[in-house]
Order: structure tokens, then C-alpha cells, then sequence
């Protein structure tokens, strides 16, 4: 009786998964059948498939939000697939930043032309990996998960056939994701011939014996890891994809993956290889060290806006790699408080985005954001405001992350880091200004005029500014999940 309920509460933890795939199954044989519809073919599959697909994702987040998480007390959280609140927490934060993208690009999408009901599957094909990544307590699985949503981002970076730009995208991400993979399966190899094993549970009491294959297969997983943050030095990927790729699959990969790589990264630093904290401490620092200080750097001479957010996301990248790698309960929180408001300010930058390009031309350079105060000052005072979160200016909420992430760095007594980038994060304030200015006060012709928009992207623009601007008022309840977060895996 016991084993059935345990069989039962496993299952009904994984029902997202379930689901997921019935979705997959059933929106396949749907597409299959009716995609050559005079009635039925484009848009309509397009609009039938993708509503289910946010009505989808938003019911799978209110459904990790509400359920009891006492349920997953008698759940071992070391299965080949476990479960746990770490887990739950990371899974409610994918759907609700995936509901809410889906969201905000349904009409950026219609605009392009791009009616493919494949768009949606891919979507959610990649989804599906992500969110068995975050499960996973055995290397097979782990390695599977990867490659289900690394094929789905490749395709993705791909979606504009027309484009060349799309397909060089497409085929430098197809090139360095096949060599990060194999770095990954190469760090798998070494692990499991030190150890013996491809669970984690048994990883991690084996891995205090300090082996060197175990040091070399850990430092080959954290290796592939920072090729899929596009973390420094092996950033070079990210700023052609996100250049050549299309706005609203630019948004996608700026957010969605960052939320589960993360929180791997999190699960391996601590858990898996918790006795390798000294390794792991120096080659994350030495990471998000040069991530922030060359992102910073190399930002100035961008005049680009997708170059632009790319380096910014290179440096935001840095500042999370540096909290994890104190490797304690605060560094946990600071993670999770950074990687939170980071999120909605992705979404909200891409949200004004979407709605500048409502007349089907995004614009590209940051001379064509020149005198848009004088067209629309609400959206440019909203977006100054969100510039100057992204650049910590006090007090808004990317001050109180990076903040939180000095506090980590002084407390394990890395003084010298913390004063570099306090220096570098100076600096980059610079690009986040220069922006403005051009925005406020710079003449110049081929202008876009933002008119009247979608009333999905109005509601989120205006609520998650007040959460940018209001943060410090009521930062409890993110500071306590974080700090619970952290008791979870310590």
C-alpha cells in the first residue's frame, strides 16, 4: 500500500511532463491532419494551436502554485527522475515566464508573417526538456533533457528560412552547442569512471575523495554549462544569435533557459559535488569576474540594440555566477533574488520591444529610438526607469540584486572581485545612459511612431515597472522563498 502511494505521488509530481507530451501528441496529429485545410490552415492552426498553448502553460503554473508541497515529503529526491521544493519552485518560475512570453509575442508574431503552427510545437518541445532538466538526478536523463531542448533551439534560431543572417545564426549555435555537448557527455565519462555511477545520490558521497577524474569531469560539466549561460570566454555564440535571430526568439532564449541553467548549475555546485566547492569557487569567479568586466567593456562600442542586450545579459550572467560560486545559504538567495528580477526585466524590455515593432519593423539600431520621448513619454519614461534597474542605479530592484551579490562576495571575504565589479558595473552604466539620451535627447530621421497596443502588453509593462520601482517596499516574499531555497539544498 505504501509502494502504491509513493508510485502515485511520484506520478501525480510529473504530471507536467504528462501532460506536456499529451499536448505534443495530440497538437501533432492535429497539425498533421489539417495543415493543408483550406479552412483550418493558416492562421487558424496557428491561433487554435498557440491559445491552447498559453492557456497550457498558465494552467501549469497556477497548478504548481496551489498544490500542497507536503505531498513530496515521502518522495525520495534522488530517483532518475526526483522531486523536491527546489524543483517545484524552479518548474513554477519556467511556466510563468514561459505563460507570460507566449503571451507578449503572440502579436509581435502575426505581424512577422511567421504563421507556422511549428512555432508553438517547438516551443514546447524545448519546454518539455527544460522542465525534465529540472528533475533530473541521473546523467542519461540529464544528457537527454539537454539535447531535446538544445535540437528545438537550433531549429528555432533557424525559423526565418529567408533571412541569411537567421541561417549563420542558426548554424554557429547548431556548431558550439554540439561542442558543448560533447564536453558535457566527455565530463559524464570521466565522472562515471571515477565513481562508478551516473546518479547523483551516489556522485555525491563519492566525490569527497577528491579523484582527479572526478575534479576533471566536474570541471568539463561546469565548462559546458557556461557554453549554454554564454558566459565569458565562451560567450562568442550568443551576441550572432541573438543578432540573427528573430525578435520574439531572441526573447525566448534571453529568459526562458537561463531560469533551468541556473538552477543546475545550483544543483551541481551544491549537491552533486558540494566536497569540489574550492574547484568550482574558482572557475565560477574567474567567469562571472571576466563575464562582467568584458561585457561592460565591449558593450560601449555597441550601436546595435540586440548587441546591446546581449553583452548586458553576458554581465548579468557574470553577476549570478558570482553568487553562486560563495557556495552558501546567502549566495542561494542572492541567486535567486538576481535571477527573479532579471527575469522581469528581460520580459519587460522585449515586452517594449514587441510593441515598437506593432507596424512589423523592429527597431534594430539605437539611432532609432532618437526624440521617442517626444512621440510617446509614458513608454519612454517606462523604459529609462527599466534602463536604469538594468544598470543597479539605487533604488530601484537591479540595485537590491546587485547588492545582494556584493553582500555574498564580502562576507566570504572576496573584497577585490567585489571592488572590480563595483568599478566595471560603473562603467555600464555608461551604455544604459547613452540609450537614454538618445532617447530624451538625440534628433534623427527614420523614427518609428508607438501608437496604441495590445492591452496584454500595457498590463505587464505597467505592473512590472511598479514592481521594478516599489521592490525594496515589499521584498519579503522573494527574500523568504530564496532563503527557504537555500535551507532545501544546504
Amino acid at each position: 500500500m505504501l509502494y502504491d502511494f509513493f508510485q502515485w505521488n511520484t506520478l501525480f509530481f510529473h504530471s507536467s511532463e504528462i501532460l506536456l507530451v499529451v499536448y505534443l501528441m495530440g497538437s501533432l496529429s492535429y497539425g498533421i491532419c489539417y495543415n493543408s485545410s483550406s479552412t483550418l490552415s493558416h492562421p487558424s492552426l496557428l491561433n487554435s494551436i498557440s491559445s491552447f498553448s498559453n492557456f497550457s502553460f498558465l494552467s501549469l503554473f497556477l497548478f504548481f502554485v496551489i498544490k500542497d508541497f507536503n505531498l513530496y515529503e515521502g518522495v525520495s529526491s534522488f530517483n532518475a527522475i526526483g522531486s523536491g521544493f527546489f524543483p517545484i519552485v524552479i518548474k513554477a518560475l519556467l511556466f510563468l515566464t514561459v505563460s507570460f512570453l507566449l503571451v507578449l509575442s503572440r502579436k509581435t508574431l502575426n505581424k512577422q508573417n511567421i504563421l507556422k503552427y511549428e512555432y508553438d510545437l517547438l516551443i514546447v518541445f524545448s519546454i518539455l526538456g527544460l522542465s525534465l532538466l529540472v528533475d533530473c538526478n541521473d546523467f542519461l536523463i540529464l544528457y537527454l533533457a539537454i539535447e531535446l531542448q538544445s535540437l528545438s533551439f537550433y531549429v528555432l534560431a533557424t525559423f526565418h528560412r529567408n533571412s541569411e543572417y537567421n541561417a549563420e545564426a542558426g548554424v554557429k549555435y547548431f556548431v558550439l552547442g554540439s561542442l558543448s555537448s560533447g564536453l558535457l557527455l566527455f565530463g559524464f565519462s570521466l565522472v562515471y569512471i571515477s565513481c562508478g555511477s551516473f546518479y547523483f545520490e551516489n556522485i555525491a558521497k563519492l566525490s569527497g575523495y577528491e579523484s582527479s577524474l572526478t575534479l576533471s569531469g566536474f570541471g568539463f560539466i561546469l565548462v559546458a554549462i557556461l557554453f549554454k549561460l554564454g558566459a565569458f570566454p565562451f560567450h562568442q555564440w550568443l551576441c550572432d544569435v541573438y543578432e540573427g535571430s528573430l525578435i520574439t526568439i531572441t526573447a525566448f532564449f534571453a529568459a526562458v533557459p537561463k531560469v533551468v541553467l541556473f538552477a543546475l548549475l545550483i544543483r551541481m555546485s551544491f549537491t552533486v559535488f558540494f566536497e569540489c566547492y574550492e574547484y568550482s569557487e574558482t572557475l565560477l569567479h574567474a567567469s562571472g569576474l571576466a563575464s562582467v568586466c568584458f561585457a561592460s567593456v565591449a558593450a560601449l562600442y555597441q550601436k546595435r540594440l540586440k548587441r546591446l542586450l546581449a553583452y548586458s545579459a553576458i554581465s548579468h550572467a557574470g553577476f549570478i555566477l558570482l553568487a553562486i560560486g560563495c557556495n552558501s545559504i546567502d549566495s542561494v538567495k542572492s541567486t535567486m533574488i538576481y535571477l527573479s528580477i532579471y527575469i522581469v526585466m528581460t520580459l519587460t524590455v522585449f515586452s517594449i520591444i514587441f510593441l515598437s515593432s506593432a507596424q512589423s519593423k523592429t527597431p534594430k539600431f539605437l539611432i532609432n529610438w532618437a526624440s521617442f520621448a517626444s512621440r510617446n513619454l509614458c513608454i519612454a519614461a517606462t523604459f529609462t526607469c527599466l534602463l536604469f534597474s538594468m544598470a543597479g542605479i539605487p533604488p530601484l530592484a537591479g540595485f537590491y540584486s546587485k547588492l545582494c551579490v556584493f553582500g555574498s562576495l564580502i562576507s566570504h571575504d572576496k573584497i577585490i572581485i567585489a571592488a572590480c565589479i563595483a568599478v566595471f558595473s560603473s562603467i555600464a552604466c555608461f551604455y544604459y545612459i547613452r540609450l537614454i539620451r538618445v532617447i530624451f535627447f538625440t534628433e534623427g530621421m527614420n523614427l518609428f511612431w508607438l501608437g496604441h497596443c495590445a492591452s496584454a502588453n500595457e498590463l505587464f509593462i505597467s505592473s512590472s515597472s511598479l514592481f521594478l520601482v516599489f521592490f525594496l517596499c515589499r521584498s519579503d516574499l522573494i527574500v523568504n522563498l530564496s532563503t527557504l531555497l537555500g535551507f532545501t539544498l544546504l
